[in-house]
């Protein structure tokens, strides 16, 4: 594994963690999360981990992201509110344990 790579894996890893500290929603997490994926090699196309934060993203990609919601009028956003909550209520079971077989997969020391 090249130096890339762990740089990633690390990244991954913090992503994985702020979202099951509650500190990043399943919402942005998922965007940040399948970039990552992105950049990393062996991984397949369809891998139960990552999925589950395809499935949030497919499910969620009407909602603005906290870099577009400055566009946004303050009343379309806060229309939005019980939307954004019920998708982190819906996401949270599928997605928990997602996150935390990414960080035993990819945390230090561990190749997938």
């Amino acid at each position: 594994m090249n130096e890339t790579e762990t740089v990633e894996h690390n990244r991954l890893v913090s992503v994985a963690q702020a979202m099951l500290d509650g500190e990043l929603s399943f919402l942005e997490g998922a965007v940040q999360v399948l970039a990552i994926k992105s950049r990393l090699s062996g991984i397949a196309d369809r891998d139960p981990d990552f999925d589950a934060f395809v499935v949030i993203q497919s499910e969620t990609d009407h909602l603005p992201l906290e870099a577009q919601r400055s566009l946004w009028s303050p009343a379309a956003l806060a229309a939005l509110e019980p939307e954004f909550q019920r998708t982190e209520e819906w996401a949270k079971p599928f997605a928990s344990p997602a996150c935390r077989n990414l960080i035993a997969r990819f945390g230090a020391g561990r190749h997938p």
